[in-house]
């Protein structure tokens, strides 16, 4: 987790303890034009660009995430915004801000609630239907730019260096930061700051940046600003593909389609009516199935779910119901109190109830403490495959499963069918089948239980679920075992429903390119499969790695989540003990 800052309100205007100083002066909606959208050249570029990148060191209060936005979208300019931030506002507050200017500013009013939680890493969140993309790196800014160098393969366009004074926050201003920066930037990068220190201009002109001093005399403050421009060694400017094949219409499809239609790429989705995945499986929880270490494991499925619950909300086919987790065969309440304690400080996404707290929430008789994920969601997975393919850069070409990819960019997202492609066969993925059972019970609780199974209002009916078989059962047995799962609940069965789940043989999703032998990248091939029953959690956030990874840009995650999902760790372990789990060559 990390600290929050000290927010503290002076004259009406916020100011930060940790660093005793003001995060901007009373006129800010001016102060970030003539300090930065006009001086680092962003004024002219979103008139002749379709989209830009820009990065700040200081996210702060966001506005200069929000005048950015609304400039862009007036130009109709598309904008990926990543900025940085080592002690944010902590949610509660930022909300409270955030509301105070939403009538000025709508997209406030958005982003109190897309704000991410105090968990450091990437967060990433879409706006004004995916023209605008903001990627917050909670942490050390150091950190977060070397975690950007090497994967971010498109240069920024510019640059707001809006960290607190230097000589109060001297990490934050230092060659070496500068050198990063260069790292990243383009020919004609523009840079522009606040600060007008005489080392901080040095420090960038070393680092490749051409400066000169803006003269604010006539606003009154601040004398002079700098702004500058990069005339150093560039980032190669990448193009990317204008169209790409998916193979597969389910969840997984669907998102990497979604992600990149609303990138601009045009999109044609294959897929077999006649496959049964796991998406043919009609009702689905959107919930966490959090870890309490610190694992890359934990990692992952945290930023999943805060991901995907905000990708989905508001979509068709998705409704918001909150959710508790309760002990089961495999979550003693040990391991949920450790979960618990281990994100408590983050924020109210996720709450610790007592047995009576809980069974007054759900209204349902719960017998021990559990955990309350507000955002949850109860997903209709039909309904938002359909709204997710249906936009107009993507076109659906139902077929027989294909046996070779088309030779343009493709993306494999047919779950275990995507082992029988060449080039995928490396893969160690496998089939497991599940079954939903439907009743109308005489009474249901508000909200998904999640422990031993789920159960998911839906309706008058409730969802009871989802069996996990290795090799297919036979219904009535699958209907049983589920039917057990409500004990002595008075109800009246009214049917099932039975999928595919694809899973890897380490039981982590596979998302990302598609390696060689020898451990080199084929070129145009990706892969999003084997995510199991999480699949309403991770298959989104796959799919905005995969979108990241076509487009060159850095995915929303570290480096070490994204490893963990790489479908090289299977040759890396068959480079050890040969091909197992259907695996070949």
């Amino acid at each position: 987790m990390i600290k929050a800052a000290q927010l503290i309100w002076r004259d009406g205007q916020p100011y930060s303890k940790n660093y005793d100083d003001m995060y901007h002066a009373a006129d800010g909606l001016q102060e970030v034009e003539r300090f930065f959208i006009t001086p680092g050249g962003l004024t002219d570029l979103v008139r002749v660009r379709d989209r830009i990148i820009v990065g700040e060191l200081g996210f702060g209060t966001g506005l200069n995430f929000v005048v950015t936005a609304e400039a862009c979208l007036r130009a109709g300019c598309r904008l990926h915004f990543m900025s940085f931030e080592d002690a944010p506002i902590a949610p509660a507050e930022f909300t409270t801000l955030a509301n105070r200017r939403a009538d000025d500013h709508p997209i406030y009013a958005e982003l109190a609630t897309r704000y991410p939680p105090l968990i450091e890493g990437w967060h990433r969140r879409h706006f004004a239907e995916g023209k605008i993309t903001l990627s917050v790196f909670w942490g050390d800014a150091r950190t977060g730019l070397n975690d950007l160098i090497g994967r971010q393969r498109r240069p920024f366009d510019v640059w707001y260096l809006d960290g607190f004074d230097p000589r109060k926050n001297p990490t934050l201003w230092s060659p070496a930061l500068f050198s990063q920066l260069a790292s990243l930037s383009g020919a004609n990068t523009g840079v522009a700051t606040y600060s007008c220190a005489g080392h901080v201009r040095r420090g960038l002109q070393e680092a490749g940046f051409s400066m000169r001093r803006v003269d604010q005399r006539v606003h009154g403050r601040k004398r002079e600003t700098l702004a500058g421009t990069f005339s150093g060694k560039s980032l190669l400017t990448l193009s990317h593909p204008k169209k790409v094949a998916v193979l597969g219409a389910g969840l997984a499809g669907a998102s990497v389609a979604r992600h990149l239609a609303e990138l601009g790429v045009e999109v044609s989705v294959h897929h077999a009516p006649s496959v049964a995945g796991a998406s043919a499986i009609p009702t689905m929880v959107l919930h966490g199935r959090l870890l309490g270490d610190d694992s890359t494991a934990a990692a992952l499925r945290c930023h999943a779910y805060l991901y995907s619950t905000h990708y989905c909300h508001d979509r068709p086919g998705v409704r918001v119901s909150g959710a508790l987790q309760l002990p089961g065969p495999n979550m003693t309440p040990a391991k949920l109190e450790k979960i618990a304690t281990r994100y408590a400080a983050s924020g109210s996404w996720l709450q610790s109830l007592t047995a009576n707290a809980a069974s007054d929430l759900a209204n349902w008789q719960i017998t021990d403490a559990a955990l309350s994920f507000p955002t949850a969601c109860v997903v209709d997975t039909r309904a938002l495959c359909t709204h997710l393919l249906t936009h107009p850069s993507i076109e659906l070409r139902p077929s027989e499963p294909l046996t070779e990819a088309p030779a343009y960019p493709c993306v494999l997202a047919c779950g275990v069918e995507s082992q029988k492609f060449t080039g995928a066969r490396y893969l160690e993925i496998a089939a497991v089948y599940g079954q939903l059972d439907y009743v109308v019970p005489e009474i249901q609780p508000r909200m998904p239980l999640l422990g031993n199974g789920y159960l998911a209002p839906n309706g008058e009916r409730l969802a009871v679920g989802a069996t996990y078989e290795y090799r297919p059962w036979p219904v009535e047995r699958a209907t049983r075992t589920n039917l057990e799962r409500l004990g002595n609940l008075e109800y009246r069965w009214h049917g099932r429903a039975r999928g595919v789940r694809c899973i890897a043989s380490d039981k982590t999703p596979v998302a990302g390119r598609l390696y060689a032998d020898d451990g080199t990248a084929l070129t145009d091939y990706y892969v999003s499969t084997a995510h199991g029953s999480m699949g309403t959690v991770t298959s989104h956030f796959a799919a905005a790695l995969i979108a990241a990874l076509i487009f060159g840009e850095c995915p929303p995650m570290t480096r070490e989540i994204e490893a963990s999902m790489s479908s090289m760790r299977f040759h890396e372990r068959q480079a050890r003990r040969g091909f197992r789990h259907g695996a070949a060559q």
